[in-house]
This record gives structure tokens, sequence and C-alpha cells, in this order.
């Protein structure tokens, strides 16, 4: 398994990628849905690219951010080896502020990002600033509960949303209760 000292390698990565030995987040899922991405453009990004940043996470496990191209389109994909010797792509997005300035140069945040007021995202590391109307979803006992206008916090690199305490009790205690708003036409796909 990967590690600080010994990270993925730019060869390593593509190779999983050229035969497919990868598995993807929920992230992903999330930009496909959103159309702003495409397993396609995540593997033309891999194979066109390199490695710009190097991550430690929790227990010292690791990731690396590539950058590569889709034709002309800028990607970032965060990598990592999971715990079998797989390739993990955790989240892919294309470049663009507040965090960059171009596909290889992070914009330097106005504040310390180590500063106690500025949250960090625990899963990228970029900034998470506050989104005043935040959606939700979750799932209890088998049924999908959509909560809107959450203010929260959202991760400005990776799409993570974050909110508080207060806000999940209330939100916890508003569905125990029932007490919903209405209902929205689901759009479902089913894996065959």
């Amino acid at each position: 398994m990967a590690s600080i000292n010994n990270p993925p390698d730019i060869k390593w990565i593509k190779e999983k990628t050229m035969v497919s030995d990868y598995n993807i987040s929920e992230h992903i899922i999330r930009y496909f849905l959103a159309k702003k991405i495409t397993i396609q453009e995540i593997q033309e990004a891999i194979a066109s690219g390199r490695i710009i940043e190097i991550h430690t996470h929790r227990e010292n496990e690791v990731s690396v951010l590539v950058l590569g191209y889709s034709g002309e389109k800028p990607i970032h994909v965060m990598c990592a080896e999971d715990q079998h010797g797989r390739l993990l792509i955790l989240f892919a997005y294309v470049p663009s502020e507040p965090m960059w300035k171009n596909p290889e140069n992070r914009i330097k945040p106005e504040v310390d990002v180590y500063n106690k007021n500025v949250n960090k995202c625990f899963f990228c590391g970029g900034i998470v600033k506050p989104f005043k109307e935040g959606s939700f979803d979750y799932r209890l006992e088998g049924k999908l509960y959509v909560v809107k206008d959450i203010p929260s916090g959202l991760c400005v690199q990776c799409g993570e949303k974050y909110i508080t305490a207060k806000a999940s009790k209330k939100i916890n205690d508003m569905i125990e209760k029932g007490k919903f708003h209405g209902t929205e036409e689901v759009f479902v796909l089913k894996y065959e």
C-alpha cells in the first residue's frame, strides 16, 4: 500500500486505468449526474496526466493529484491505492477559481488555511466556504429524503458538504416526526 514515502506513481496509475483495475468514489457519480465530467474524460486525463501534488491523510494514507487533459479540457483526478492494491479514484473535476489560478497553480488563500476560523475539507483539503442554500439527500429505512435550504459548508474543490450538529439534529427530528414540505419526482437508474 502507498505511503507518504512511497506514493502511487503515474506509471502505476496509468497501467491500472488502462486495464480498468480501479474503483471510483461517490463523488465521481455526482459529477456524472451533473454532466460535469465523464469516465472517458477521466481516463483520457489520466492517460495524458502527470502528478502535480501529493496529499497525506489520516494514518499516513496518501493520495496524488493528477493533472491531465481530455482534448483541451484540463482535469484534476485525485488517486490513491486501496488496501488491496487497486487504484481508487477519489474525485475528478475541472480546476477553476476560487481554488485554481490555472490548471497547475493554486490561488493562495487570502487567509491562513491553518487558522481556526477556516475549515478544510477532510477528504481533499480544499477550503470549506459557507453555503446558505445547500441541499442534502438522506436514506432512512430504504426511503430517500431530500432536505433543502440548509445553511452548510461546501468544499470549493471537491463539492463535499458539511452541516453543523445542530442542523443535523433538527433534520433528523423533522424526519422522525414526518414534517415534510412536499414531494418531488426522482429519477432512478437501475444498474442491470
